[in-house]
């Protein structure tokens, strides 16, 4: 039974500064396939000290939604932990937008790129496939990083993460049909100058979606104060789709998002 397990919760620098919640990235497992999205601060120590534990030297794939250093830190020690200390050749894939990449400042380093059976160049448009995993690429407004949310749709269901974004209009519907819909909602209240999602922007993406389940993570300090279980409550009285909170640690299993 595949699951989603959430590794760190921290959105913004002075949570992730300060280590309010941890800033690992998220675990995911579907159709026997183990993925990680966005392996930030902590990652590798996260899965080392997880309870089940978790190995990343079992994972197939590792998603990077974009360069910014709260989703980026880990993924060269994680690459090559993936790739079993590099002792048992190439392994696993790395998916990435060209900037992570490219340019002046890749966060991907080039000598452990020899580690992955091979790298895909996030955009949107192409299916990616992780075996029965089928994988797409929404393109996000995230200042000048070059950034995408992803959908992964499998046999247990389709699952959507709306990573860091400014919110559009057309949003929402990248996301039609996710049975689980994970939202980074950094702020409380909406902040034009800042391209980080809303808790009333992340309603109205719920709202048009209906996922059977919603869960909000990558909390700023803004949504901490405020007591996210208590808003995602409100939000599921509000909508009537059941919306939760993610604590660092939580694990949903796939059972609660299959319809």
């Amino acid at each position: 039974m595949g699951f989603v397990k959430f590794l760190g919760t921290a959105g913004a620098r002075f949570v992730v500064g300060k280590q309010l919640r941890y800033s690992a990235g998220t675990w995911i497992e579907l159709s026997e396939r183990k993925l990680l999205l966005d392996p930030g601060p902590g990652t590798l120590l996260r899965c080392r000290k997880s309870r089940p534990p978790l190995d990343p030297e079992k994972l197939d794939g590792i998603i990077l939604t974009h360069k910014h250093l709260d989703h980026s830190t880990d993924v060269n020690v994680m690459l090559e932990v993936m790739a079993e200390l590099g002792h048992k050749g190439k392994k696993g894939i790395l998916f990435a937008p060209r900037d992570c990449l490219e340019g002046e400042d890749p966060v991907v380093l080039r000598y452990v790129r020899q580690y992955p059976e091979r790298i895909e160049v996030l955009k949107e448009g192409p299916v990616y496939t992780v075996d029965e995993i089928r994988v797409f690429a929404v393109q996000h407004v995230h200042g000048d990083a070059e950034t995408y949310g992803v959908v992964l749709d499998s046999p247990e269901g389709r699952v959507g993460f709306v990573v860091d974004t400014r919110f559009t209009p057309e949003l929402p519907r990248h996301y039609a049909g996710c049975d689980l819909l994970v939202l980074n909602v950094v702020r409380l209240k909406p902040t034009p100058e800042i391209d980080h999602l809303s808790l009333p922007e992340a309603a109205e993406i719920i709202r048009e979606v209906k996922p059977r389940l919603a869960v909000l993570t990558h909390f700023g300090m803004t949504m901490l104060r405020a007591r996210p279980r208590e808003l995602a409550q409100r939000l599921s009285e509000e909508l009537d789709i059941e919306v939760i909170a993610a604590d660092d640690g939580l694990t949903i299993e796939a059972d609660r998002w299959r319809r």
